[in-house]
């Protein structure tokens, strides 16, 4: 009975609860930022695979075929440039944050409509390109004048 009442009254190596929050605050801090860390590297790897996936060129072209008393017609596809349609994508989505937004302000629940094409951007990028070809002739010019 003296040696359990030893064990007891013993506090050598024991976790006094002040220890013990201190653990538990370390603890969670600790994985908090773990994992937000981890959600930050799994959102941009979702986003490279995304980038990635889009930037594949899907374009396709079959020839028909015509014979004694058959044919087949041909088939083809010729996808949007890369550029062109992630300015579509990105048009879309601030569009659909601002509608978010702006319906929150508003109690009136309204049909959702599909978002309007990024004109403005299209409209940059198909401006970008003339400015390459120019600068492209001029070099040409260039050259051939030398």
């Amino acid at each position: 009975m003296n040696l359990l009442k030893n064990f007891w009254s013993d506090e050598a190596g024991f976790v006094v609860s002040a220890e013990l929050v201190m653990l538990g605050t370390v603890g969670v801090l600790g994985a908090t930022v773990g994992l937000s860390a981890a959600s930050t590297a799994v959102n941009d790897e979702m986003l490279e695979f995304s980038h990635a996936i889009r930037s594949l060129d899907q374009s396709y072209h079959v020839e028909g075929h015509q014979s004694c008393r058959a044919w087949t017609a041909s088939s083809s596809y010729r996808q949007q440039d890369v550029d062109i349609s992630r300015a579509d994508l990105c048009g879309q989505i601030e569009n659909i944050e601002n509608a978010e937004k702006s319906s929150e302000k508003q109690t009136k629940i309204k049909k959702r409509k599909a978002p309007p094409k990024s004109k403005e951007l299209r409209k940059k990028l198909e401006q970008k390109k003339k400015n390459e070809n120019k600068k492209k002739a001029k070099q040409k010019k260039e050259k051939n004048n030398a």
